[in-house]
C-alpha cells in the first residue's frame, strides 16, 4: 500500500497548496494521502489564520484523504524539529512516501546537504562554532561554514524551502523511517509581497486580509479556501492582533527571571534583552523589531514568544516523546484506511495534552470565540471520493 504524507500549515490554503498535493499525488499514485497539519500556532510562532478543523476542510476538498493535527510541542520550533515531529507523526501512520516543496526539485542534491548535516566532522562543527561566535545567527552561520566545506551545497540553504526540505531528509534519516523523499518544485517567492493568483504567498495573503482587500486573496485561494475565509471574515472569528499584543505583553512582564530563563532557545543574555523591551512595548510587532538582531533572527524570538504564552520551557521540550498518537481533524471516509489506523493504536483521545489546550484557549480568545474549543468542532467529513488524477 502507498500513503503519501504531507507536512504542511495550509494558512490559508491557496493554489501554490493545491498544485503541490494535486502533483505529488501524481508522482506517488498513493492509496490514501494523509496531511500532518499545525494547530493554532505555527512554526514561526504566529498564531493560525484559520482554525485547524476551517483548513483541514479545504485539504480534504483538494484530495486529501485524512488530516491529523501535529502537537503544538512540534508546531512552535525550529525547521529541524518542527520536521523530526511530523516524519515521527506520519511515520506511525504509515505512510511510506513524503513529498515536500523545494526551490531546488533535485533529490540528490538535497541528500547530500542532509547527510553533510546529520553527520558532520570535527570541522563544520568548528567552522559553525566560529561563524556563531562571531555574531552571526544559527541559520546565517550554518550557509557559510557549509559554504567553506562544500560550496556547490551552500546555495541551497539561501532558500527557506530548499532549507525546510533537507530538515525533513534529515528527520527521515535520523529515524530511520523509510519514507520515499518526494521533492516537488516550488515557483514563486516564499515571503513575496506581492500576491500572485497561482504561486501566491501565504504571508501575502494574510497581509492582505489584513488590510481589509479580500478580491485578490479569494482569485488566489481555492474555491472552497474562498468560502471558509469569507464565513471567517463575515462571522468576525478571525484572530485579532490587539487581543494577542494585550496577552503577550502582560505574560512577559509577569514573568519572574526564572520563568524567563526556562524558556527555550535562549542564550548570552537574551532573556535580559526580552525582559526590557517588553517593560517599553505595547505590542507583538513592537517587541520583535525591538529584540531581533543579525543574531537573533525574528522567527527565533516569535517562537520564544509563544512558548511564553504556552508555558513551554526547554527543559520540558527537551524531554519531549516524538508523537506517537494522531488526534483526527478530518477524513475521507474509507473502511480500509480506518482499518489500518485500529490495528496500529494510532488514534489517540481528543484533546488531552496541556500545550494544545493552551494553544486553542489563547487562539480562541484572539478570535472571540468561547472557552469551549475545540470539544465543540466535529472532526470534518468529506463523503465524495478525492479528485481523480
Amino acid at each position: 500500500m502507498r500513503i503519501l504524507g504531507i507536512i504542511a500549515e495550509y494558512d490559508p490554503f491557496h493554489r501554490g497548496h493545491e498544485r503541490h498535493l494535486r502533483l505529488a499525488r501524481e508522482r506517488v499514485r498513493p492509496d490514501f494521502t494523509y496531511i500532518a497539519l499545525s494547530g493554532c500556532f505555527k512554526q514561526r510562532g504566529e498564531p493560525a489564520l484559520l482554525s485547524p478543523f476551517d483548513r483541514a476542510a479545504c485539504a480534504l476538498e483538494a484530495g486529501a484523504d485524512a488530516v491529523f493535527f501535529l502537537p503544538t510541542v512540534w508546531t512552535v520550533r525550529d525547521a529541524e524539529h518542527y520536521a523530526l515531529g511530523g516524519v515521527s507523526l506520519l511515520q506511525a501512520l504509515g505512510a511510506t512516501h513524503l513529498a515536500f516543496g523545494a526551490e531546488d526539485g533535485r533529490t540528490e542534491p538535497l541528500e547530500a546537504l542532509a547527510e553533510l548535516l546529520e553527520s558532520p566532522g570535527g570541522v563544520l562543527r568548528g567552522r559553525l562554532r566560529e561563524h556563531l561566535t562571531s555574531g552571526r545567527g544559527y541559520p546565517s552561520a550554518l550557509a557559510a561554514a557549509v559554504g567553506e566545506i562544500r560550496p556547490e551545497l551552500a546555495p541551497l540553504l539561501e532558500k527557506p524551502n530548499n532549507t525546510l526540505a533537507v530538515c525533513y531528509l534529515r528527520a527521515i534519516r535520523r529515524l530511520q523511517a523509510g519514507l520515499e523523499p518526494v521533492p516537488i518544485s516550488r515557483h514563486g517567492g516564499y515571503h513575496a509581497d506581492r500576491i500572485d493568483p497561482e504561486e501566491p504567498s501565504a504571508s501575502a495573503l494574510r497581509e492582505a486580509l489584513g488590510r481589509g482587500s479580500f478580491a485578490p486573496v479569494r482569485a488566489a485561494v481555492t474555491e472552497k479556501s474562498g468560502e471558509v475565509l469569507q464565513r471567517a471574515m463575515l462571522e468576525g472569528r478571525l484572530p485579532r492582533e490587539e487581543r494577542l499584543d494585550t496577552l503577550l505583553i502582560s505574560r512577559l512582564r509577569g514573568m519572574t527571571p526564572e520563568e524567563m530563563r526556562r524558556l527555550p532557545d535562549l542564550s548570552e543574555g537574551l532573556e535580559d534583552r526580552l525582559r526590557e523591551a517588553a517593560r517599553r512595548v505595547n505590542t507583538r510587532e513592537e517587541l520583535l523589531n525591538a529584540v531581533s538582531t543579525r543574531r537573533y533572527p525574528r522567527a527565533r524570538i516569535s517562537r520564544i514568544c509563544a512558548a511564553a504564552l504556552l508555558g513551554l520551557t526547554a527543559d520540558g521540550l527537551a524531554a519531549e516523546p516524538l508523537p506517537r498518537k494522531a488526534v483526527l481533524l478530518g477524513l475521507r471516509k474509507n473502511p480500509e484506511m480506518t482499518a489500518l489506523w485500529r490495528e496500529k493504536g494510532m488514534i489517540g483521545p481528543d484533546w488531552t495534552e496541556e500545550a494544545d489546550l493552551r494553544a486553542w484557549r489563547i487562539w480562541s480568545l484572539c478570535a472571540g470565540l468561547p472557552d469551549t474549543l475545540p470539544w465543540t468542532e466535529r472532526t470534518v467529513t468529506a463523503k465524495n471520493p478525492a479528485k481523480p488524477l
